[in-house]
């Protein structure tokens, strides 16, 4: 392209794709949207040969800042502005750029016979590439907005043609080839060929703006195979925000089309990258419609997105008066049930009500089986309301006893079921029965909704390979992509390593440039000088750690995506302790927090979990006063140390979390719900606090053997001498049977 004219094609080839996505809206493209305005920056004064064109002298068109991209001020005006420009121009081809300049505003304007009509003196013979492409796609779109949708296509087709004929591949085929690469150079074979890795065309601005007037062109004609195929070439040319949006608009696309039609383009479509993105749309509505059965489909509920009313949480005369808790002291769970119990009673303690209900704690041992047995044996005591059992194997059988003793209706011929809170468990619910749990899948799915909420689109996973880790992906996965959301890629890692050097290569496909690098020195004979590159398909990355795991891998992320990429991480990330040294290297990093967790962060009895479990018994007995109301309206909740809880229409009993970050060390709320994350000034008398534990812990180690109340603090000898579970299955296993599994 001329140099003289660099600047101003950059202008007007952007002004065109501002009329190419004005009319997404009015088109008769039957599913449109906008996908994305570039950013027009004017370094340098417009001219068309050695001649300044100076601008319009109206208010309106005197700027050319920010303002001056408003829609409305790119229209008529300007297009009437380079209509006189082409009449008084001696220089040839000032008068042609000023003609296609015209045209292009005309179309912004929607005046597309007056666009025709600009462009028709002039002589095709006559231009060179940039301004021939340009006629080709004002051409193009008169047409579409005729209805001549095949027209337009037939036009574009040298400009579309080749990046849809390029040679592409998923990246997952250009990781493995990459890693291939890297171990024939290793082994030094000569005598083996290097296998290409294929580069990603790079089209010109034409080319994009192209590629998106075919999209809507092939919708117009029903044909949605190569409607998203130009858009993926689109996407593949594009970063940044401009990517993004051609991402969501995908997807959009999509997802709009019924999913019989989505399953033939997948069965039938020749391209590699439009099957996939359809294959992830089917997964999605697979995994959908085995879930809608079921009633622990709670993360696919957002009450992010919801206004709920909040409940003053006083106790009344409907509230319950004699509440039963089942917990399992002496077995496995007894740190948990521990905990759970203190954080009933912290709350017990705090009710000053007329109508403060009696409170009678059973311990249902470890035997799972008994558990209907001390159930029967608290409602014939009188209890009203029970909360518990602790634990996936208990609760089950607390459901099973209660369908064989009370029946589907609830009822029996001596007496009534009571409400009950269950804590655990994987059975249907009844009318008068809920579930509170830590449940990975709510955790998953609340993050797939913060991180759609903030703006992104790709995700890259770093995840370990624990039950709950992929629980808590299988969540996220799903809502995610029930969103619109994608998945560029999702590696796996070990937490007992330190080095994550090659997890993360992977991740952002840094492998493929280092290739590239070692392919090239091997053909030059000398190493040029080389700066790797990360992907650009990846806006953030969900990274599923504890802390210890955490601060070794949140720097490892910062190198290699260049401190750009934001990173979001599981309430484990936190384990409840302000250490401005130890946290710094998770500085900037997003995760959900129970508000409790943040306020009693310097004087907790407990840490990590077990403060999330105290968390969780006193917001049990905070549902118990209102469990009516809030069963009966989802769109209730309380303010709770947990978060805002609620009830949903499949009867569980859930928590939205506040949203935090850590800030040169600390943790610090960015979105409260309005709830009180005002830090505890000083120990509760009534349950012994002291400052936070300092150092490694672990849930099955720190538990009441390792307290001693009298003093507040632990048992240091206890506490070492006192052994973990045998591996980390084992670990699972308690965790798993605390949280329930679906």
């Amino acid at each position: 392209m001329h140099p003289e004219l660099n600047s101003r094609m950059k202008l007007l080839s952007t002004c065109l794709s501002l009329a190419l996505l004005s009319s997404c809206a009015s088109g008769p493209a039957p599913y449109s949207a906008d996908v994305e305005a570039r950013d027009i920056i004017v370094e340098d004064p417009i001219t068309v040969g050695s001649q300044e064109i100076g601008e319009p002298q109206t208010p309106l068109e005197n700027r050319f800042d920010d303002d001056a991209l408003v829609v409305e001020e790119l229209k008529s005006n300007r297009a009437q502005f380079y209509t006189q420009q082409a009449q008084t121009q001696t220089d040839p081809n000032a008068r042609i750029n000023a003609s296609l300049s015209a045209a292009e505003y005309y179309i912004q304007a929607s005046n597309y016979g007056t666009a025709a009509d600009t462009i028709a003196p002039l002589n095709a013979s006559l231009l060179d590439p940039v301004q021939a492409d340009r006629l080709a796609i004002i051409d193009a779109y008169v047409a579409y907005s005729k209805g001549e949708h095949s027209l337009a296509l037939q036009i574009l087709e040298p400009l579309t043609l080749p990046a849809l004929s390029a040679d592409e591949m998923p990246p997952e085929n250009v990781d493995s080839l990459a890693e291939q690469a890297n171990n024939d150079l290793s082994t030094e074979l000569a005598s083996t060929a290097l296998p290409q890795v294929p580069d990603r065309i790079q089209l010109s601005t034409q080319q994009v703006d192209a590629l998106l007037l075919s999209s809507f062109s092939h919708q117009a004609l029903g044909d949605f195979d190569s409607a998203v195929a130009a858009l993926i070439a689109r996407e593949g040319s594009l970063v940044g925000a401009a990517r993004s949006e051609t991402t969501r608009y995908i997807w959009q696309l999509i997802s709009a089309l019924p999913v019989e039609q989505r399953q033939e383009i997948f069965q039938s479509s020749e391209n590699a990258l439009v099957r996939n993105r359809f294959e992830q749309s089917l997964n999605a509505e697979r995994a959908k419609v085995a879930l809608a059965p079921q009633q622990f489909n709670r993360w696919q509920e957002a009450p992010s997105e919801q206004t709920k009313q909040t409940l003053v949480n006083n106790w009344t005369a409907n509230s319950p008066r004699n509440i039963a808790i089942l917990l399992p002291i002496t077995s496995k769970f007894e740190s948990a049930a521990n905990a759970l119990k203190d954080g009933i009673e912290y709350q017990h303690a705090a009710n000053q009500s007329p109508f403060r209900p009696q409170l009678q704690f059973y311990d249902i041992g470890d035997n799972p089986n008994l558990a209907g047995q001390y159930y029967a044996s608290a409602v014939q005591s009188g209890a009203d309301f029970i909360i518990g059992p602790l634990g996936k194997d208990y609760a089950n059988q607390i459901s099973r006893y209660s369908y064989d003793a009370y029946g589907d209706s609830g009822t029996s011929s001596y007496q009534s079921r009571p409400n009950t809170l269950l804590l655990g468990g994987d059975t249907p619910l009844n009318a008068s029965t809920s579930r509170f749990t830590m449940s990975p899948e709510m955790e998953g799915a609340r993050i797939a909704e913060r991180a759609w909420k903030d703006g992104h689109l790709s995700a890259g996973l770093l995840v370990n390979e624990s039950r709950s880790s992929q629980r808590t992906v299988a969540a996220f996965t799903q809502k995610w992509q029930n969103l619109g959301g994608k998945i560029s890629k999702m590696v796996s890692y070990s937490p007992a390593q330190y080095d994550h050097t090659t997890e993360l290569k992977q991740l952002f496909a840094v492998n493929q440039s280092e290739y590239r690098h070692k392919a090239i020195s091997r053909t030059l004979g000398f190493k040029p000088k080389f700066t790797a590159y990360q992907r650009a398909d990846i806006d953030f990355v969900l990274m599923i750690a504890d802390t210890k795991a955490g601060r070794l891998i949140r720097p490892q992320v910062n190198f290699f995506s260049g401190s750009k990429v934001p990173v979001y991480a599981t309430s484990d990330i936190f384990d409840g302790r302000q250490d401005k040294i130890e946290n710094f290297d998770l500085n900037n990093t997003r995760f959900p927090v129970m508000p409790w967790v943040v306020q009693s962060a310097q004087i907790a009895k407990y840490a990590g979990k077990l403060n999330m479990l105290f968390a969780l018994g006193a917001d049990s007995y905070s549902v118990a006063a209102s469990f009516d109301q809030l069963r009966r309206n989802k769109q209730l909740a309380i303010n709770g140390k947990t978060g805002q809880v609620s009830i949903s229409t499949s009867g569980e009993t859930v928590y939205q979390p506040i949203w935090a970050t850590f800030t040169n060390g600390e943790v610090s709320a960015q979105e409260t719900l309005g709830l009180d994350i005002n830090l505890l000034p000083a120990p509760n008398n009534t349950l012994n606090n002291t400052r936070n534990v300092k150092g490694t812990y672990s849930d099955s180690t720190y538990n009441s053997q390792t307290w001693d109340k009298s003093s507040g603090s632990r048992l240091q000898q206890q506490y070492r001498q006192q052994q973990a579970p045998e591996n980390s299955s084992q670990q699972e296993d308690i965790e798993d049977g605390l949280r329930g599994s679906r």
